[in-house]
C-alpha cells in the first residue's frame, strides 16, 4: 500500500493509540459517574433517614444513640447520654459469663420486645443500689428501659404508668398483681439473665429482661471485607476489551499492511 492509496503504519497506530486511551478514559467517566450518582443516593438517604430522627429525639446532645434519646424524651428524662431512661447509659463491654465480649446474650428472648432497638441497646445501670423500670408508660404495652445490666443486690422497682399490667419472670422469681398504679419490687441477687413479661399483654411483646452481674455475651462482629462494586467490574472489562482490540488491530495492520515510508 502507498501513501496515496491509504494511510500509512505510523499514523494508523497514533490514531489506534488515541482511541483506546479515549475508550479507557470513556469507561472510566461512566464508572465515576454512577458510583457518585450512588454516593449523591446515599447521601440523601442519609439525610432523610439519620436528620429527621436526630430532630425527633431533639433533647439529646448528639453523643446519644436513637434509642436512648428516643425513650428519654417519651419519659420526660432524656439527657443525649444513649440510655433509654435517662439515668443510665447505654451497654459496653466488660466481663462476660459465656466467652463473648459483644453485646449481653439474651437468647433471643427479646427479639419481638416492644421497644427493643436490637443488640447493644441494654441500658447499663451498674453501681446503682436502685433501679427504676416504667411499666406502660404512655399507655404503651412496653417496659422502659426493656432491658437493664444491674449489679447483684441491686434493688429493682417497676412503676406503674399504665393500667392492667403486671410483671412476671419467666422461671417464677418474682410476680406481681395486675394493676394500673403502685410499685413493686425485687432484689436481683442471683448473676445471670432473668427475663420476665406482662402476663395480659406477653403476646403483644410486652417483654423485659434483667442482665445481673456477669452475664453471657454475644461474640463481637467481626470485620466487613468490602465488595469489589459494580463499576470497578465494568471499568475492568471495558479496558481488557479496549487493549485487545488495540493490540489485535496493530497486529493485523503491522502483518498485512502500511508503509512507514512518507
Amino acid at each position: 500500500m502507498t501513501t496515496d492509496e491509504g494511510m500509512n503504519r505510523r499514523d494508523f497506530l497514533r490514531m489506534t493509540g488515541v482511541s483506546a486511551t479515549a475508550g479507557v478514559a470513556g469507561a472510566s467517566g461512566t464508572v465515576v459517574a454512577q458510583e457518585g450518582g450512588n454516593n449523591t443516593t446515599g447521601n440523601q438517604t442519609g439525610n432523610q433517614t439519620g436528620t429527621p430522627t436526630g430532630n425527633e429525639t431533639g433533647n439529646g446532645t448528639g453523643t446519644g444513640n436513637q434509642t436512648g434519646n428516643q425513650t428519654g424524651n417519651q419519659t420526660g428524662n432524656g439527657t443525649g447520654t444513649g440510655n433509654q431512661t435517662g439515668n443510665g447509659t447505654t451497654e459496653s463491654g466488660g466481663g462476660s459469663g459465656g466467652g463473648g465480649s459483644g453485646p449481653i446474650d439474651y437468647g433471643g428472648y427479646l427479639e419481638d420486645a416492644n421497644g427493643w432497638q436490637g443488640d447493644g441497646s441494654t441500658t447499663d445501670m451498674t453501681g446503682k443500689s436502685e433501679v427504676t423500670i416504667k411499666v406502660g408508660p404512655d399507655n404503651s404495652n412496653e417496659f422502659d428501659p426493656v432491658a437493664v445490666h444491674v449489679d447483684p443486690g441491686t434493688k429493682i422497682i417497676w412503676e406503674w404508668k399504665g393500667p392492667g399490667h403486671n410483671v412476671q419472670a419467666e422461671d417464677g422469681q418474682f410476680k406481681s398483681e395486675t394493676k394500673g398504679q403502685g410499685t413493686f419490687e425485687y432484689t436481683a441477687d442471683e448473676k445471670g439473665v432473668i427475663p420476665y413479661f406482662c402476663q395480659p399483654h406477653k403476646g403483644q411483646g410486652m417483654l423485659g429482661a434483667l442482665a445481673v452481674g456477669q452475664v453471657p455475651r454475644k461474640e463481637p462482629a467481626g470485620p466487613v471485607t468490602p465488595a469489589v462494586s459494580q463499576g470497578t467490574k465494568n471499568l475492568g472489562v471495558a479496558t481488557f476489551a479496549t487493549m485487545v482490540s488495540t493490540l489485535g488491530l496493530a497486529y493485523f495492520f503491522l502483518r498485512y499492511g502500511g508503509d512507514y515510508e512518507q
